[in-house]
């Protein structure tokens, strides 16, 4: 006995026996049974019976759908039109063998006067509100006054020559004809007319009348059109829409347009808005070619795979969010429709599509889908038995690739987590989806899918529990779900004890801050009055230069000026006078360009030296013979060097270039300079004749200046010259640490 209180007999030669309500019902091989003998029973968790027979295993289960198709007498194939021309009498048209009657038990072919299968071919059949039913064919419109008494009155032809594939009926009364070439037929006058404008190229896959003044249009392959009956533009195309291929429309009580589409999912079209859902928001398929609603809000859509049943809103009082308008108000991300195919019964998961009205809803709520064989009846109004939740079992988690065993107790450090689990579920396994979450570290519950894993990348120091939950495909979820506990532990400088070592030594490291403070104000004191200082020595050096270079200078062209006057009569001699008077000034620009590259703001730096280096020593070249070479880096690090320092560094390079100019006789001559670590280098060389030096020294005062002044930098200055082999100076000196970094 099961948990409905139905009694199982299984017997030895008779198949399996069913008794409930006082009726019994036999089971056995020629009902899908593997064999008349009945070996075990079991009813399982979820209320199904497990049958094991000789022949094998089977499982019971109640069907939610029937399917009427070649053994009720409708032969193989589809239908495309249905009519309730009756109540418990149904048409079912199919394309080249007529109309057949359906009378609650059998389908048997109709003979219509004036119908000719083979040329006819009808498609789609339209019930209008007299009691009448239009026939689209496809070589005309055929009309049937009294359906019951069609076998002796006959159909008459309303329109010819034209094929039409869709019917609709306004408020009016008055009848619509979409045909395969996208021409649009009405009669609402009394005479059939043709509207003057329309899509033309693309045949009329549905028509669906929006009150009075207006029709909805789909196309096939020109998308959606709002026909409007009366003023302003006749033909506006709908934006909006994922796909141009309309298959179906239906428009519900509130004024909602549903929209079914050949790969765009189902739209919703509502106060100008278009909303569509699609496999990600947890339709089967994204093809909708059927579209029939019962009296529960609920939608049926019958598609490539199957026939989807949906709510388009919940119940009153309903809390567990699973509607479509709960996906328009952004209340949940995905539904999850209960899906019938094969395992309900099904010859064909493929409904058609290309005609409309398409699919029928009885009055006494059978909804019936016609599919590639045959046709589905779903009951709406039978309570739907709901399977249980799937149970959910955590079967594996890796760390870092590697299976770990429990509890999960992880060393300090980034690790790769990953989850593996399922949900238990006989009925549609590949419909269960999860939902998993991490507490303390996922805010919220994370969608999975149909994904039976969860990874994490990094997972900080903390206690945690792993939680998943499931659902089957009618939406019934297991909130218990299955859990798992794991801790990742702390570094050693995450622990509680030393954070408290820290905060510790940050009241000491304040404490020592402001002594450090006070210390330093008073360094800078001492700092400043030393800048002061060397201010004072560079105004010094300066005041010296100014006497000696630019004093001397301007005394030796006043002398020559009176030479030149006392020497007027001598031109020659005035003229050599005038020469030296010329060069003299030339020096004196010089060494004024020297006093005013040291004074202006930002000469103090590395990089300005170079440059001034570079510009002493083109000018010193220009209009010489002597070709001189530069290899300066245009990068230098901008370190701020002393005074003193870059006043002696410059003389060096000076000295050692006019001596290059003046006294090597070369061809040309080089000046590099590079900065590794805090050492300077620059070298001067030159491919004149050189000379011979002694002890280590050249001749003269020059090399001398030079090399005090590198040793009053505790710089290092190397002379290496050879006779005819030319002339290298090497200086190499220390950037001061304490240098200040320009910013």
């Amino acid at each position: 006995e099961d948990s409905d209180g139905t009694v199982w007999a299984g017997s030895v030669s008779e198949g399996l026996f069913q008794f409930k309500r006082g009726k019994l019902v036999a089971i056995n091989a020629s009902s899908g049974l593997s064999d008349n003998l009945v070996e075990t029973l079991l009813v399982d968790h979820e209320g199904k019976l497990w049958v094991g027979t000789h022949g094998g295993l089977n499982r019971l289960r109640p069907k939610n759908l029937s399917v009427l198709s070649y053994n009720e007498g409708l032969g193989a194939g589809s239908a495309q039109g249905l009519a309730e021309i009756a109540p418990g009498l149904t048409w079912a048209s199919k394309s080249s063998e007529g109309i057949y009657l359906w009378d609650g038990r059998y389908f048997s072919a109709l003979l219509v006067p004036g119908v000719s299968p083979a040329d006819d071919r009808i498609g789609a059949l339209l019930l209008a509100k007299d009691g009448s039913c239009w026939l689209a064919g496809a070589r005309g419109l055929l009309h049937v006054k009294h359906p019951t008494a069609v076998e002796s009155e006959g159909a008459a032809l309303a329109l010819t020559n034209v094929n039409v594939t869709s019917l609709a009926q306004d408020v009016g009364g008055g009848i619509w004809a979409g045909t395969q070439t996208g021409a649009l037929w009405n009669n609402r006058y009394g005479a059939w007319r043709e509207e003057s404008a329309g899509p033309r190229t693309h045949a009329v896959t549905a028509i669906v009348p929006d009150g009075v003044a207006a029709l909805w249009v789909g196309t096939d392959g020109d998308g959606l059109y709002r026909v409007r009956l009366t003023g302003g533009a006749p033909w506006e195309k709908q934006s909006g829409l994922l796909s141009d291929w309309i298959r179906t429309l239906h428009l519900d009580s509130d004024g909602v347009l549903w929209i079914g589409t050949g790969g765009g999912g189902l739209s919703r079209l509502a106060a100008g808005k278009v909303n569509t859902f699609t496999t990600r928001e947890g339709l089967p398929d994204n093809t909708v070619s059927q579209i029939l609603e019962d009296d529960s809000w609920r939608l049926w859509l019958g598609g490539n795979r199957g026939i989807v049943c949906v709510r388009k809103r919940d119940l009153p009082g309903a809390t567990n969010f699973t509607a479509l308008e709960d996906l328009v108000d952004h209340r949940i991300s995905e539904v999850y429709p209960q899906v019938y195919g094969r395992e309900e019964g099904m010859l064909s998961e493929e409904c058609i599509s290309g005609f409309f009205p398409i699919g029928l809803k009885t009055k006494a709520g059978l909804l019936w889908f016609p599919t590639q064989q045959g046709i589905v009846v779903a009951d709406s109004h039978r309570p739907t038995q709901e399977a249980p939740a799937p149970a959910v079992v955590l079967e594996e988690t890796l760390v870092d690739g590697v299976p770990a065993a429990e509890p999960l107790q992880l060393a300090p450090g980034s690790h790769r987590l990953e989850f593996r689990y399922t949900g238990l579920s006989f009925d549609g396994p590949e419909r269960v989806r999860f939902r998993y979450r991490l507490e303390n570290l996922d805010p919220a519950w994370v969608e999975a899918g149909s994904s039976r894993s969860a990874s994490y990348a990094y997972v900080p120091h903390g206690k945690y529990r792993f939680r998943v939950i499931a659902c089957n495909g009618d939406g019934v979820w297991n909130l218990t779900g299955a859990s798992l506990a794991l801790t990742v532990r702390p570094h050693l400088w995450q622990t509680w004890w030393f954070v408290g070592l820290l905060v510790v030594g940050a009241g000491i490291t304040i404490a020592g801050t402001a002594r450090f403070v006070e210390k330093r104000k008073m360094q800078q004191r001492l700092e400043r009055l030393e800048r002061e200082r060397a201010v004072e020595q560079e105004r010094a050096r300066i005041a010296q230069d100014l006497h000696d270079d630019l004093g001397s200078s301007l005394t030796r062209i006043s002398l020559l000026g009176g030479l030149a006057r006392e020497d007027k009569d001598n031109a020659q001699q005035v003229e050599v006078h005038i020469s030296k008077i010329s060069q003299s000034a030339a020096q004196t620009i010089r060494a004024l360009e020297e006093i005013v590259w040291a004074l202006r703001p930002g000469s103090d730096t590395l990089q300005s030296l170079a440059d001034y280096i570079a510009h002493f020593a083109n000018e010193l070249f220009e209009g010489d013979r002597v070709r001189c070479r530069l290899d300066l880096p245009a990068d230098l690090p901008a370190v701020a060097l002393p005074p003193e320092m870059r006043h002696n560094i410059f003389l060096i390079v000076k000295e050692a270039l006019t001596n290059a100019l003046k006294h090597s006789s070369a061809r040309e001559a080089l000046v590099q300079a590079k900065v590794a670590g805090d050492c300077l280098e620059i070298i001067v060389h030159d491919d004149g004749r050189g000379f011979q030096q002694h002890g280590g020294r050249g001749k003269g005062n020059g090399l001398g200046n030079m090399r005090r002044r590198a040793e009053a930098m505790r710089g290092r200055l190397a002379v290496d010259s050879h006779p005819a082999r030319g002339t290298t100076v090497h200086l190499t000196v220390h950037i001061p640490v304490t240098a200040p970094q320009l910013p």
